[in-house]
């Protein structure tokens, strides 16, 4: 967790679709999250099998989705956050960079999400700091089989 908090874009009017999938994919996020973490990527990845990248537009929508119906992921909680948001974009069959890292000096751990390697709704002067030690990114094959 990191003292690094999204900022909510001015508030739009979510569909209802959306807001039913971001709260759907909440309780699979609250497990996953407290996963170890070579099983948790083990988990990610098997997730994104089959899936293709997500664009920038899907992955803000799910920003937008994930914050609005729950506050753990409004608030401190970046792996909550980011976690949830990849599995918004996995509802749609798409699935974005996710990452978890930490920066030294001080100490941070820190999740994101990317597009295209761009962070997305994050800090750029802050994320030249941060090393990403867990990556998990659409698969290479959008043809395999999704799990």
């Amino acid at each position: 967790m990191s003292d690094i908090v999204v900022p909510l874009e001015a508030r739009q009017r979510l569909s209802a679709n959306d807001r039913l999938r971001a709260f759907l994919v909440l309780p699979l996020v609250f497990f996953l999250v407290r996963q170890q973490p070579d099983r948790l990527e083990r988990l990610l990845t098997t997730l994104a099998r089959g899936r293709r990248a997500a664009d920038r537009s899907l992955v803000e929508r799910g920003l937008d989705a994930v914050v609005s119906v729950s506050r753990r992921c409004a608030g401190r909680y970046c792996l909550d956050r980011a976690t949830a948001t990849a599995l918004f974009c996995w509802t749609y069959g798409r699935w974005p960079e996710w990452h978890a890292g930490a920066a030294i000096d001080p100490f941070r751990a820190h999740a994101w999400i990317c597009v295209e390697g761009a962070p997305v709704r994050e800090p750029t002067s802050l994320m030249k700091y941060f090393v990403p030690f867990i990556s998990v990114g659409p698969s290479t094959n959008p043809d395999a089989p999704a799990t």
